[in-house]
């Protein structure tokens, strides 16, 4: 695997991006260990990693040797380790997360660094910026521990394990660090709105409060015909799915459905009928949490609105925006747009 220029990250084929997600929000990363989009601190708000539409804003984990790269889901979770094999046989692997509980208004990047076999250098770079990529961070500062605080947007930020990290000519947050075992390096970012909440517990209790939430809430399938694919369908479902019971049916916005077709849609949403298709699928297997979410948003909407029941909603109940377009180049053969015209819509399906 050839190692992109610190600051462009291509896009790559959508099936190399995995998916890390809270319930709250979620964030894609590809095979260098870049973290291309993520909205925050909802499903709904901008991106603040635009990189995969051709903005700005990326967070990346980049090990420096020529190496290729794979990665792999931890069993029912969306837990995902990037792993990179070097020339020398030296591995490297980036476990990464957003932490769990989630919480409305911040989001927590957990990536935890560190050398399997050998040793290795890997550059970090950390390029938040709210509005689609519009809006640079700024008034950074370095504590006396070494912990970074700045804003973008309206939004603020703190990073913790990264003291040695210095500001680039661009503005950027850059950090090379060596990891020779499997003690690593914990990096933890945090995003949010609103008043900058006391500083987080050690990483360690975050990995494991984080750990223990996927195995609370994805339930034992094993008699299931394929049970490693159902309990990480039940993860995904569950990582899409937020505290006030709704489930976004995408991460994204503007993925094109076909290349050569102009079909690109905002699913960062609530779909009353993909809700419901999603509670008959748990249901089939039994009465889990995921079955009970789905019940309690398609019905306190239903009970709100009723025979002007939207197509779709916004996590927090709020109407979906209209269609607007992105200053930004947008995935190839996708055009960058967001909201949804399903917004001034009926459609009987939803219905049915």
């Amino acid at each position: 695997m050839s190692q992109p220029h610190p600051s462009t990250f291509p896009p790559q084929t959508l099936r190399q991006y995995a998916l890390v997600a809270d319930g709250e929000r979620g964030a894609l990363c590809g095979p260098h260990g870049e973290m291309v989009w993520m909205c925050a601190p909802r499903w709904h708000d901008d991106a603040v990693f635009a990189t995969l539409l051709g903005g700005a804003g990326a967070y990346a984990v980049t090990p420096s040797m020529r190496c290729v790269w794979g990665g792999s889901y931890e069993p029912a979770s969306l837990i995902f380790i990037n792993r990179w094999v070097g020339d020398d046989e030296s591995i490297v692997e980036s476990r990464d997360a957003l932490a769990r509980p989630s919480e409305r208004d911040r989001a927590i990047i957990l990536r935890h660094v560190y050398a399997k076999a050998g040793h290795a250098d890997v550059n970090v770079l950390l390029d938040a910026r709210a509005g689609f990529g519009s809006e640079p961070m700024r008034d950074l500062r370095r504590d006396d521990n070494g912990v970074w605080t700045g804003r973008t947007g309206d939004l603020w930020l703190r990073w913790t394990g990264a003291g040695d990290a210095h500001v680039d000519e661009q503005g950027r947050l850059r950090l090379s660090i060596q990891v020779d075992d499997e003690s690593g390096v914990d990096l933890v970012f945090e995003i949010g709105r609103g008043a900058v909440p006391p500083p987080l517990p050690p990483a360690a209790e975050l990995w494991s409060r984080t750990e223990q939430m996927w195995r609370n809430d994805v339930p034992d399938l094993s008699t299931c015909a394929a049970p490693r694919d159902t309990e990480h369908a039940y993860a995904v479902m569950r990582g899409l799915t937020s505290m006030d019971n709704g489930m976004v049916a995408a991460t994204t916005t503007s993925l094109p459905e076909h290349a050569d077709k102009d079909a690109n849609y905002d699913y960062r949403y609530v779909w009353i009928r993909d809700q419901a298709i999603a509670g008959v699928a748990v249901a089939a297997d039994g009465g889990h949490p995921l079955l009970t979410s789905a019940c309690d948003s398609v019905t306190s909407h239903l009970l709100e609105d009723g025979p002007r029941l939207r197509p779709a909603y916004r996590v927090d109940g709020g109407p979906v925006p209209e269609v607007r377009d992105l200053p930004l180049p947008g995935y190839p053969g996708g055009n960058p747009q967001t909201g949804n015209r399903a917004v001034a819509q009926f459609q009987l399906d939803t219905f049915g």
